[in-house]
């Protein structure tokens, strides 16, 4: 079993790659797994524009803290931190989770990954979104440093990051990452994306 990292929240099982959930149809996860090698008869055109990660991809660019500022959104939970200096437009980290088909609307931790068309029978076809199915990642139970990523609405002016999809440079698994923005992230700072204004009228209408 991997040691996780400092901080790391008790409960949340800690991962170093995804793990594919029982909802994904085998055709769609050997797709996913390796999107160059695949035979699946899912149409992967979709797929040739997403990016390879970088080979290069330094790691160990973040830190857990619990937030101790009083004024935060998240007073009291943890957020991620650059532990270095790190350069504008690069790869931080992948966002890890239990890969999924499911609507998994109560989470706060899961992430749309990619939306593919079906050229097959499969029952798990998205109801608002015939003949696609939609791949989420799920990391309330098990994840990366990644999940500690806030929002960054009453935190600061813009967001600092930003989610992407890429390929593994090894495997050619889709996977979702987190990059900084245009401009350098200073040390210590928090690192901060947006959620969407999908993720926040869905928390809002659970509210009420």
């Amino acid at each position: 079993m991997s040691k996780s990292p400092r901080n790391w929240p008790q409960g949340v099982q800690y991962l170093h790659s995804p793990v594919y959930h029982s909802s994904i149809p085998p055709s769609i996860v050997s797709l996913l797994r390796n999107s160059a090698a695949s035979s699946s008869s899912t149409s992967i055109s979709s797929l040739s524009s997403i990016p390879i990660a970088p080979s290069s991809h330094i790691p160990n660019q973040t830190t857990i803290q619990k937030i101790e500022l009083a004024s935060h959104p998240a007073h009291g939970q943890l957020g991620l931190f650059a532990s270095k200096k790190i350069p504008p437009n690069t790869m931080i980290i992948y966002y890890l989770g239990q890969v999924h088909a499911e609507q998994r609307t109560t989470s706060d931790y899961d992430l749309s990954l990619i939306r593919l068309p079906i050229q097959e029978n499969i029952s798990i076809a998205s109801i608002d979104d015939p003949g696609y199915i939609h791949i989420g990642i799920d990391a309330e139970f098990m994840g990366n440093e990644a999940r500690c990523i806030n929002d960054y609405r009453g935190i600061a002016q813009r967001p600092n990051a930003l989610f992407k999809e890429v390929k593994h440079p090894t495997t050619g698994q889709i996977r979702m990452s987190v990059w900084s923005g245009t401009k350098p992230i200073p040390k210590h700072e928090e690192i901060l994306v947006s959620y969407g204004k999908g993720w926040w009228k869905a928390r809002t209408t659970q509210d009420d």
